[in-house]
Formats: C-alpha cells, structure tokens, sequence
C-alpha cells in the first residue's frame, strides 16, 4: 500500500477547505533535469537512501504547493525534471500541471526509461512526459488494488492486494505477463527485488524468496514474529525486516537463516532505511534508532516527541522521518534533531484529512512531499 490516507492527525493549524484551492507558486525550485528520485525507497531493493542528494540542511521554506484535492495513497517520485504522485505528472520546479491525474487509489509510481508503472487496480504504464496510458495490464482478479511496482532489467513486477495473494512479473514493454507466483495468502506492504530475486511478505508474516527470471521459488521462512507490515529491505546482502514485538531482524538474503536478531524495547517497530553501513529503525515508542548493518549494534537512539511511522528516508547528512502531518529530520551521525516542517490537514465535507504519505524524495537540496489529501508541496532550503 505504501501509503497513509483517508487520516486525521492534530495539529497547531485549522485544516483548510480545498474547494477553491489554486496552486500555490512561491518560487521555482532550482531542480536539475537530471536529479532522480524514481521509485518508492529509491530503489528497487528499498533501501531509502539517494547517494547523490544533500537535502536541505537548515531549514526549508515551501517553493510550490499542488492542491490535489483527493484523498489519496501515493508518494512522490521525480524523474527528468517533473514529479510524479500516482498518475499525476507536474513540473518538478513550478508545480504546474504537465498531465495525467491523481487517481486516490493509484500507488506511489516507478520510473524506468520514459515510462511510469502504477499500481491501481491494474498495472498501468504511463508517458513519463505527459502522464499518457502507454499500456494496461489486467490481473483478472478482485483485488482491491496493485502494490507499488518494482522494475528490474526490462521487467516489472508488483503484487496484488486484498483477496489477491499473487505476484505479477509483466514486461515493461509491452505489458505482457511474463509469469505469477501464488502465495499461500495476501499481503499489503511492496515488495523488493535485487540481485536476480524478488522478497515478498503476506499476511501469515512468511517472507518468500522468487527468482527474478522465472518465478520459482527459492526459500519462505516464517520467522515467529510479526512481520506482516514490514516492508522487505536489501542491502548489502542482507534482507531486513521490522516487527511487531520490537525487534529488528537481518537475514541471509540467500537462504532466509538469521544473522542477527535485537530487541529494541521500542514497541511496534516499522520499515527501515539503510546507508552507508546503518540501520535507521522508527519506533513506535516515539524513538529514532540507527543500528549497525553488519552485527545490529547499536550506535545512537533519540527520544521523539511524536509517534513515528516508517520508513524513513536518508539524503546527505539527515536522515527524514514521519510523524503524522509533520516531516522531522535528524543528523545520521549522532541523532540531534534537525529542521521539521508541518504540513496542512483538508476538510473534505464534515471531517478532515491529514499525514504525509509514505514515499517523500529527496534530490539535491529538495524534498517533495505528497499528502494523504492530495497536497504535493515542493520544499527548497531556506
């Protein structure tokens, strides 16, 4: 699902009524045509982490704010200058609409060599550049709707969600099924893909193994803690995974077998991000924990005043995290509390939505935000 919607969260500002909302242009965001952030994580393998980023260090201000004015699932993604929230395409530096539509069942989009992959509840292909239909690939199921996809060497592959326990692997291009796997149950959270695999988690918190190429099974494991909302992260041969009970967990992307297991004492803990050798764990406890990658030691832990919900994101020296309308940011090195910026909640008739979707991007010194209303702000250093 990847994403936070249909919420309401408190905050210090009356929410706003979209009826009438225009976008609001402050400045252009000084993007670069070649800045990427192209898929939900990042990449395929989900790790959170842009290399090539700084983000803004001392503070934003807003550059642009799109009011999409629907309650809607997505997150971000930025791609030859434009970004992208479900089906929408805008210009990533005046925010003014390039094409397409913010379809509020749509998934954070994938993009790959000119193309958009959206999971709704069909597999679409869009132009990058005007939001366009290229293709659909039809399930032929009653699932409620299609995880965000994933795509790796010329193949995309998503899965189904609510009554579809199925993984789709369909060429990107030309939409046709190259093959599917039936898992014993369905599940929400995206699945990964790297190194010629694909790692799924369904309901029963069993995590599969699938190779890329044909659709075989390698290994499953049920690992006897829950880890049915954990969304599977890759890096550096190693699958991690948070659970329910407070624990983090790293296991053998090759055969599933654990290579360490920590407690947190954090309560439910949520999705990770990786870089550069560390872990970064949200907490539902309201803790922030960077752990190493290698052995799972601990390097920092920071008390927050808010309830987090992974997964967070890491660009230059700060690692991004969210906490229901708010995007707060924190030093990767030692956990000190950086900038935040909150974001605005929507009435939509007699009650309000608010939150940050999961699935923010970071490129060079800016962050893009989509909202659970349909909010898509542009956020530029101060």
């Amino acid at each position: 699902m990847a994403g936070l919607a249909g919420c309401s969260f408190p905050s210090d500002h009356p929410p706003a009524d979209c009826s009438d909302e225009e976008l609001v242009h402050e400045s252009d965001a000084d993007l670069d045509q070649a800045a990427s952030w192209p898929s939900y994580q990042y990449d395929s393998a989900n790790t959170g982490h842009n290399p090539e980023a700084s983000g803004p260090k001392d503070g934003v201000e807003v550059a642009w704010r799109y009011p999409g004015c629907t309650e809607a699932k997505s997150g971000a993604v930025v791609h030859n200058g434009r970004v992208s929230a479900g089906g929408l395409v805008v210009d990533g530096r005046t925010g003014r609409t390039v094409g397409g539509e913010w379809d509020p069942h749509a998934s954070t989009p994938t993009f790959d060599n000119g193309r958009l992959y959206v999971g709704a509840h069909d597999l679409l292909a869009l132009d990058a550049a005007t939001g366009d239909r290229d293709w659909t690939f039809e399930t032929e199921s009653d699932s409620g709707g299609l995880a965000t996809p994933a795509i790796e060497d010329g193949t995309v592959y998503t899965r189904g969600q609510f009554d579809d326990p199925t993984i789709y692997a369909v060429d990107a291009s030309s939409g046709e099924e190259r093959w599917r796997f039936e898992l014993d149950r369905e599940g929400l959270s995206p699945l990964a893909v790297a190194d010629e695999t694909v790692y799924c988690i369904d309901e029963t918190s069993t995590i599969y193994a699938i190779t890329a190429t044909n659709g075989e099974e390698q290994w499953r494991r049920s690992p006897s803690v829950d880890i049915m909302r954990s969304i599977p992260v890759i890096w550096d041969g190693l699958l991690y995974l948070g659970a329910g009970e407070g624990e983090i967990l790293a296991l053998d992307a090759d055969d599933g077998s654990d290579v360490w297991r920590r407690s947190l004492r954090a309560g439910f803990v949520g999705s990770v991000a990786v870089a550069d050798g560390t872990v970064f764990v949200p907490g539902r406890e309201q803790a922030l924990i960077a752990l190493s990658a290698s052995d799972g030691h601990e390097k920092w832990r920071r008390s927050v005043s808010a309830t987090l919900a992974g997964p967070p994101v890491v660009a230059g020296d700060l690692v991004y995290v969210v906490a229901g309308q708010t995007l707060y940011t924190f030093d990767v090195s030692n956990g000190d509390e950086g900038w935040q910026f909150e974001t605005r909640a929507i009435l939509f008739g007699d009650y309000q939505a608010g939150g940050i979707n999961s699935g923010i991007a970071v490129v060079e010194d800016i962050v893009y935000v989509a909202t659970a209303p349909g909010d898509l702000y542009a956020l530029q250093a101060q």
